[in-house]
């Protein structure tokens, strides 16, 4: 009987901390049709926080249809290293501090804006005078941590992707009316 309790509680324990996704959305989606030189607000919508306690890693992902000459901003030895073709545009750490990415500093002026909401739950990422270079795949992945006996531990995750493609009739043809 004893044993059958620990189980019990050990089981519930795992599956209720290990177990958990967060459900995040970017919208528009899936696909995003825009004509160049005009702007673009992409927005992550993160719901169903485990632990009203927790702090939120959002990072914004961009994984181009053609491959960019600049190196990823993560080493590839990272747990949370990007693939050679994915590049980190912005991320929001522990202390709400906005970190943008060597991708976004590779344009004369300034070509992404993170803007969050006070409740924490839409975080939106706004793309200036979008050209054939952007084109691809914008992702929001999203961990979920909390503050266990003094150490941070992750407690859920989510992403979420939607592509942008230039607003030509071929584009357009692919969906139809």
């Amino acid at each position: 009987m004893y044993f059958s309790v620990v189980v019990l509680v050990l089981t519930k324990t795992l599956v209720t901390e290990v177990c958990h996704t967060l459900n995040v959305t970017v919208t528009p989606r899936p696909l995003v049709l825009v004509a160049e030189k005009e702007n673009l607000t992409l927005s992550c919508l993160v719901s169903e926080r485990k632990w009203s306690s927790s702090v939120l890693i959002l990072r914004w992902i961009f994984s181009p249809l053609t491959h960019p000459t600049l190196r990823p901003l993560v080493p590839t030895t990272s747990p949370t290293a990007l693939s050679p073709s994915q590049f980190l545009i912005v991320r929001i750490g522990i202390k709400k501090i906005q970190q943008y990415g060597n991708y976004s500093r590779c344009f004369p002026q300034p070509k992404f804006r993170l803007f969050d909401d006070a409740a924490g739950e839409v975080y939106r990422l706004f793309i200036a005078n979008v050209t054939g270079m952007d084109q691809g795949f914008y992702s929001c992945r999203v961990q979920e941590i909390r503050k266990y006996r003094n150490t941070w531990r992750s407690s859920s995750n989510g992403t979420s992707t939607t592509q942008l493609a230039g607003n030509r009739k071929s584009a357009l043809a692919s969906f139809p009316i």
